[in-house]
């Protein structure tokens, strides 16, 4: 988890996100995925993602945040996450000599 977690913007807009996503479900709505437009389904849980990561300068403004699959997100973030630690080592899979599917 990032730094931009942490920050108690964050905090409130992801529990206005959840209470917006919750609410919308109860009424019969369907609420899309930001990542892939499918739909999240009620009692199906989910994380509060970035429409725009931090790293790449997304905000946690209330408008880049919004209700995402929850593996869909952490895979994201796990191959974000990889990325950056593998570019401060200079030990990307293309370096080694590795397929970088």
């Amino acid at each position: 988890m990032s730094g931009a977690h942490a920050d108690p913007l964050y905090a409130r807009n992801a529990r206005i996100v959840r209470a917006s996503v919750n609410a919308a479900h109860k009424r019969g709505e369907s609420v899309a995925c930001i990542g892939c437009g499918r739909e999240v389904q009620p009692g199906q849980r989910f994380d509060v993602g970035h429409r725009i990561d931090a790293s790449r300068g997304g905000s946690n403004d209330l408008d880049n945040l919004g209700p995402q699959h929850r593996r869909e997100n952490r895979s994201a973030g796990g191959r974000l996450g990889a990325r950056v630690v593998n570019t401060k080592r200079g030990t990307s899979r293309k370096a080694r000599g590795l397929p970088t599917w």
